[in-house]
């Protein structure tokens, strides 16, 4: 029992431990819609386009959530803008406003640094050093995001599979897009000040991934991966305080190996249904 009980004994890692529900829950519910789109770059592009709001909010001393949230906004109505009205394509636009935002951000601390410790955080996490006013910021924001996927879900999910049908019937794709991107730039903001931009990618591709393998109703996809996001959040704390490594890459290697484990046993597409479905085939064709 102690092996369970002694991560929880200190508030330190009792905040890591719900910061990492939390992030898990919020990574799970819109990595759905992230692998179902195609987003996971786009994921990748908004963790590192906060750099330069953090940067700058640091050396103001603001908040560098907040700093992060406003350059993430930023770059989400960028990326928007250059995919639809300059005709250029969904990737290429957001290559453009991601790598050119960080690059601005390495250029503004080498000018206003050196800065205090939270700015590298931002590149790397500070799981341990998630304060009580961040674990309510997460716990607002992931709620918030919650209230609002479940108000538009429907048109949500109708433009993710088929949005020229959407279209068709009245939903402004458009405008779906452009909030998918804002609440992945808020949610990508709140996550990467636990794990890190690095890192921050997997727990909204990898739970959701794995969920994909398992389930084919997108409500039973997204339970699961919420399921997946928690697990992982919590066995990799587990890890991290027993084997004394970085907590954010032990939440990552829980995510990859359930991901894997998944894959072996999915009764759909795992490797082992499909092995014995091929034992079994084999008499039937002699």
């Amino acid at each position: 029992m102690s092996w369970i009980t002694d991560p929880w004994s200190t508030e330190l890692v009792t905040r890591a431990g719900l910061e990492l529900v939390l992030i898990g829950a919020l990574g799970g519910a819109l990595g759905v819609f992230v692998v179902v789109r195609g987003l996971p770059f786009t994921v990748e592009a908004f963790s590192h386009a906060i750099f330069p709001g953090a940067v700058i909010a640091a050396a103001l001393g603001g908040s560098i959530v907040l700093g992060g949230l406003v350059a993430a906004v930023a770059a989400a109505v960028g990326m928007a803008l250059a995919a639809r009205h300059l005709g250029t394509g969904d990737e290429t636009a957001i290559g453009v406003v991601f790598t050119g935002m960080f690059a601005a951000g390495a250029l503004l601390l080498a000018a206003l640094g050196p800065l205090d410790r939270d700015v590298t955080s931002f590149l790397f996490g500070d799981l341990l050093g998630v304060t009580r006013t961040d674990l309510v910021v997460t716990a607002i924001v992931a709620a918030g995001i919650g209230l609002l996927v479940t108000i538009v879900r429907r048109p949500l999910v109708a433009s993710s599979f088929d949005p020229e049908a959407a279209a068709a019937a009245g939903v402004r794709v458009e405008r779906l897009d452009l909030l998918l991107l804002c609440v992945l730039a808020l949610a990508v903001v709140v996550s990467v000040r636990a794990v890190g931009n690095v890192l921050v990618l997997a727990l909204f591709v990898t739970p959701a991934a794995s969920a994909r393998l398992v389930c084919r109703r997108l409500s039973t996809t997204m339970a699961l991966a919420i399921a997946l996001g928690v697990a992982s959040g919590v066995g990799g704390l587990y890890v991290s305080f027993h084997a004394r490594v970085a907590a954010g890459g032990a939440v990552v290697l829980v995510a990859t190996g359930l991901f894997v484990l998944t894959w072996l046993v999915s009764p759909r597409r795992g490797m082992l249904a499909i092995a014995l479905r091929a034992r079994a085939a084999r008499p039937a064709r002699a």
